[in-house]
């Protein structure tokens, strides 16, 4: 994970996987790294949010945070902290990003037809750490990239 870099700050935003039983994702990404830095599976109550928190390195925990308007954050984040954005603003673009990149690679979340299995969550779960890793290991790799070009320049 890279160290929090000078004036980044969080996006943090929520996917709907499943309805009923209700199962969300929420992640927190760092806009200028852009690698994801936290991560919950559960419902869409406000119970989640300090667990994705706790998920977030303590490096990242003082900066801007950038979410939707949904009243978890304004109740979670010090009013200091928490920028709440309007839909469309491109505020929470990077988090939002990986969502679509997260429904797009998972079939199962885009064919309401297909047929689910009892451990679907399980697997779903595995799926976003296979992907998660790789996706910010290439951050973490552009990210050294531009530092040293930066370097010598």
């Amino acid at each position: 994970m890279v160290p929090a870099p000078e004036g980044d700050v969080i996006e943090i935003d929520e996917i709907c996987i499943q309805l009923t039983p209700s199962f969300w994702v929420w992640i927190a990404v760092s806009r200028l790294v852009g690698q994801v830095l936290g991560f919950v599976f559960g419902d869409r109550t406000d119970a989640m949010l300090p667990i994705l928190w706790k998920d977030v390195p303590e490096d990242y925990r003082d900066k801007p945070v950038y979410t939707d308007k949904w009243g978890a954050y304004e109740r979670f984040f010090p009013a200091w902290q928490h920028h709440p954005s309007e839909k469309g603003s491109g505020e929470t673009s990077h988090s939002e990003g990986w969502n679509t990149k997260w429904r797009q690679r998972q079939s199962g979340l885009v064919r309401e037809s297909c047929g689910v299995h009892a451990g679907i969550e399980d697997d779903l779960v595995e799926r976003f750490l296979i992907m998660l890793r790789g996706h910010n290991q290439e951050c973490q790799r552009r990210w050294l990239r531009l530092q040293m070009k930066g370097a010598t320049t």
